[in-house]
């Protein structure tokens, strides 16, 4: 929308004469009688107060396209409206046996937010669920007695061995357990699934589900050589890698792992045992989010083993033995899915890091927007400077389509550019608000004009906001009619990117640190403005600790670490967690802006569970249940890490002592408290604690908070049996005896 006409400076008349009046006894002290009004230094004073009031009024006037263009002349652009984007995944539940193939722009819906599919998607009439092999721990006592178990089986292929005459090689047995990916869900968005560390072979499995009651060379027809399209959430925990220095030995990044897909191919030996799939595309989806589509054989290679010796299915590199008679008896193939380490050509290969929150079929890529095809913007006038604006804001850039209509009925298209004083007098050129919607076309010496009576239209996507940051299945519907009758949509990872277009005032309220900064990082306040500014998140505090590294003690030389947090998080509004898109959107930012010798970390909060019961007495004439709540509220203000919280206004300061008599002297602070009875205080595991000494990233976090009248309530009464860090016992699963 509009901005609205800003005041500049909204002092009047008679408060620019106070205002001068105060200022006389600390310039001119030997003047002590300007209360009175016939001094002539008083109408003197009265004048200047009126001349300075008449040019506020006319400063307060000035246009916004004024004040634009002059953060335009200092190289200060306005951050536009981001739009969320995130995945998808259609699966055909109860739909018809066919693969669907749908073009991109098919709209989905998270109630009354709307996106739009940003490629094609071939919905196979398939299940995909997702298994890896889970190691057991060689060191545990359970693993020593799955070996006696085991024992008997080495023994009799050493017998066997032994009878046909071949000598036996040494068996050395692994076992591991088939476990499913875990899935996100609404409480925990971003499970962590390291491909590397949490499996026994590196490798992630998918098993091809026919649907039920469904022969399966039926379904295996219906996808032969069609795309099978893969997304891919990768996750790195709550960091992103480091900005190491850059220098001219290692000044190019090493590139990034990628991934393989590979079926089986039961027809050869052990040596050829996978056939790998050709890829259609591959983004690099360790590194982001995105959609791998791979081309699915011919119907007859769409198989799997069939075991005449039971104990060999699940073993060697074969796929995990599953456990479930009904999915074994619906499985079409199966598809692996390993890291292919980089080439590094003389260089020592860094740690593999193939770590994933989400990984299932059937998904495309979709972007919070509306389509708007072909909307009228009346006709040219001829004269210079036209304007023109679009129905529909804020407008995503990139989607803007404008043409104009020739005499011969055909339609050209015009190019947006940044600056129309930059383009020729023949130049088919453009300028877009897309806060405002405004479209601006040259004066005919600087950018083209179009001809009077020539019909404008403008075809382009809206949308944008901190509406389109949705949680895990908030999109669950599409008004499609080929998506009704047994497909279900659903988004299996939150989105993201969702970001409220800057405003002018805010961009005017940078101009100072912008010219401190020049946009380059030296300071430390270098590094808190530029990274407030990062487009495409909503950042609500920075923290910048200069020596400070993650992982090592001491002053570290050259290493800036960030602490970030979001300004919104639905599942803890106060204490917002980054993801590690928001952390990669940050890193990719302050890269190509810092110093080649800055070691660059960008971190979220280290938050610290804090666990309180608080006993109060409510003073007479107040209501007992408002006074509590207002009690609960205060302590949630009091602890959260965003401004205006926090015992100074700017969140919970990092380093700063967690104490009790503080907590307590918060609580007295509220009206309607006549004092604190009791209070117990419990940080992570240590409980009844008076003190907790906050270092690193750490911040406290309110988990758990009982408010009563009277005694404070104890903390084990509080939460539960157990204490706060207590550990649930772990049954051990068993492992199937065919594992190995």
């Amino acid at each position: 929308m509009p901005l609205q006409l800003p005041i500049l400076d909204d002092r009047n008349y008679e408060q620019l004469l106070d205002d001068a009046k105060r200022r006389i006894p600390a310039h001119t002290p030997e003047w002590t009688n300007f209360d009175v009004e016939s001094d002539p230094g008083i109408t003197l004073v009265q004048l200047f107060a009126f001349l300075t009031d008449n040019l506020l009024y006319r400063a307060n006037r000035i246009p916004e396209r004024n004040r634009l263009k002059f953060l335009q002349l200092l190289g200060i652009p306005l951050q536009p409206a981001a739009a969320a984007e995130g995945l998808v995944a259609i699966r055909n539940e109860r739909g018809p046996l066919q693969a669907l193939t749908l073009k991109p722009g098919v709209v989905v819906t998270a109630g009354n937010v709307r996106f739009l599919t940003r490629g094609g998607l071939t919905v196979l009439p398939v299940e995909g669920q997702v298994f890896y092999k889970k190691p057991v721990d060689p060191a545990s006592s359970r693993h020593a007695d799955l070996l006696r178990q085991f024992d008997a089986l080495r023994q009799a292929r050493l017998a066997q061995a032994a009878a046909s005459g071949v000598a036996a090689p040494e068996i050395t047995l692994r076992f591991y357990e088939t476990m499913p990916l875990k899935l996100p869900t609404a409480s925990e968005p971003g499970p962590v699934f390291d491909l590397s560390n949490d499996t026994l072979d590196g490798a992630v499995y998918i098993a091809l589900l026919a649907p039920k009651n469904v022969p399966l060379d039926t379904v295996r027809e219906a996808i032969a050589h069609k795309t099978l399209s893969i997304g891919v959430a990768p996750a790195l925990a709550d960091d992103a890698p480091p900005l190491l220095p850059l220098t001219r030995a290692n000044g190019q990044r090493l590139p990034r792992p990628a991934l393989t897909y590979e079926l089986p191919n039961p027809s050869f030996s052990a040596a050829t045992r996978y056939t790998r799939l050709r890829v259609i595309q591959e983004p690099d989806v360790l590194g982001d989010v995105g959609v791998v589509q791979l081309e699915l054989p011919a119907a007859t290679a769409l198989r799997t083993w069939e075991f005449g010796e039971p104990l060999d299915e699940g073993s060697g590199d074969y796929p995990p033995r599953l456990e479930d008679e009904q999915v074994r008896a619906r499985l079409l193939t199966w598809l692996r899915i390993k890291v292919a380490a980089p080439a590094t050509s003389g260089v020592s290969a860094p740690p593999v890091i193939a770590r994933l929150s989400w990984l299932g079929i059937n998904a495309v890529a979709v972007r919070q927007a509306v389509t708007v095809a072909n909307e009228p913007l009346g006709s040219g006038n001829g004269e210079p400077d036209q304007a023109a604006r679009l129905a529909n804001t804020p407008v995503i850039v990139d989607s803007l389509r404008l043409e104009t209509q020739n005499d011969d009925g055909t339609w050209q298209l015009w190019r947006l550019t940044d600056d129309l004083l930059a383009a020729d007098e023949d130049d088919r050129v453009f300028a877009l608000d897309p806060e405002a919607g405004e479209i601006r076309f040259g004066d005919g010496l600087r950018g083209a004009r179009p001809a009077a009576g020539q019909r404008i239209r403008a075809s382009y996507e809206y949308g944008g906001g901190v509406a389109g940051n949705v949680a895990v299945g908030a999109i669950s519907a599409s008004p499609d009619a080929r998506l009704q009758g047994g497909f279900k949509v659903e988004n299996p990872v939150p989105t993201w990117g969702g970001d409220q277009g800057e405003t002018t005032d805010q961009g005017e309220r940078a101009i100072p640190a912008y010219l401190r900064h020049r946009d380059r990082l030296v300071t430390a306040q270098d590094f808190e403005d530029v990274a407030m500014r990062t487009p495409g998140v909503d950042m609500g505090r920075v923290e910048v600790l200069p020596l400070f590294h993650p992982t090592r003690s001491g002053a570290n030389p050259g290493v800036v670490t960030l602490v970030v947090v979001p300004e919104h998080d639905a599942i803890r509004p106060r204490w917002p967690q980054p993801d590690r898109l928001f952390l990669q959107t940050v890193c990719d930012h302050l890269d190509p802006r810092r110093l080649i010798t800055t070691e660059i970390y960008v971190r979220g909060p280290d938050y610290l569970d804090v666990y309180l019961s608080v006993g109060l007495r409510v003073r007479e004439g107040h209501f007992r249940d408002v006074v509590i709540q207002e009690v609960r509220t205060r302590l949630e203000e009091y602890l959260s890490a965003l401004p205006p919280g926090g015992p100074d206004a700017d969140g919970w300061p990092l380093s700063r002592r967690l104490m009790k008599k503080d907590l307590e002297a918060a609580v007295t602070r509220v009206p309607g408290v006549e004092y604190v009875e009791s209070m117990q205080m419990g940080v992570g595991s240590a409980v009844n604690i008076d003190f907790r000494d906050l270092t690193g990233l750490q911040l406290p976090r309110l988990a758990r908070l009982g408010v009563r009248e009277g005694e404070a309530e104890a903390l084990t009464g509080l939460l539960g049996e157990t204490t706060p860090g207590s550990a649930a016992e772990v049954v051990p699963a068993p492992v199937s005896r065919t594992k190995c």
